[in-house]
Formats: C-alpha cells, structure tokens, sequence
C-alpha cells in the first residue's frame, strides 16, 4: 500500500516450539514522518505448487517517526498443510518430511527475510536475507 514513510523490517526469527512456528521481527520507522507498516508472513512447502507461497498472517503497526515495535506472529500446523486430493485428508508438509519456508515483507513481491526449517526434526536454519 501507499505509505508516506519507509519502514524497515529487521531482527526477523522463526522457531519451531511445541508444534507451531514462532515468527518475530522489528518493524522501525526509518522515515521522516509518522505513518502505518503491515508486515506480512507468507509461508511456502513444495506441496503448495503450483503456488509458491501463501499469506499466513499479517499486522498493521502505527510508528512515530524514529520509532520501531516488536511484532510476533504464530502459525500452527494447520499452516503447513494442504488437502489431498487423493486420499482425501488433509497432509501436513512436516508429516511427508517437507521444508516450511517462512518469508516475512510488506507484499507478496516484497519479501526482505526468508527462512527454511523442518519443525518435526527440530532444524535451526540461518535466516538469509532475500536480495532486491
């Protein structure tokens, strides 16, 4: 969307814990005035195709100018799974041993941060910053 500041998404983590993923990030105002950031999480598995990835969550945050919040997010499995046509239930990507990539940006074509794990097996993975 239309904003009249710029804002920077940093301090981006992910975490498997108990079954879901935690995702957390800063959101600062690096921009001269006042204004709103909706950082959006989208998450990916090789299963999805042929989509690449899908808006999991997303929230608007209003900053002062100079001013950055910590915004969190957490995605259950429900998350990392899609319907079988097959065999008709629903698959997790976790449960056919698949990589869940979290991405993190302000659009779907605007993504800075991405990171792949496999929460069943409990992988820590270094978040790699998407180049633009």
């Amino acid at each position: 969307g239309l904003a009249y500041t710029e804002f920077e998404l940093k301090d981006f983590d992910v975490q498997c814990s108990d079954g879901s993923i935690k995702v957390s990030l800063q959101v600062a105002n690096v921009g001269s005035h006042a204004g709103s950031a909706v950082p959006q999480v989208y998450v990916g598995f090789p299963s999805l195709k042929p989509a690449l990835r899908q808006l999991r969550g997303f929230s608007k945050v209003r900053l002062e100018k100079g001013k950055e919040t910590a915004v969190h997010f957490e995605l259950g499995e429900e998350d990392w799974s899609y319907f079988d046509v097959d065999h008709q239930r629903w698959v997790s990507a976790a449960e056919k041993g698949e990589k869940v990539t979290v991405s993190i940006g302000t659009s779907s074509t605007d993504l800075v941060h991405t990171k792949e794990l496999a929460c069943g097996h409990g992988e820590k993975v270094n978040v790699r910053r998407v180049l633009q």
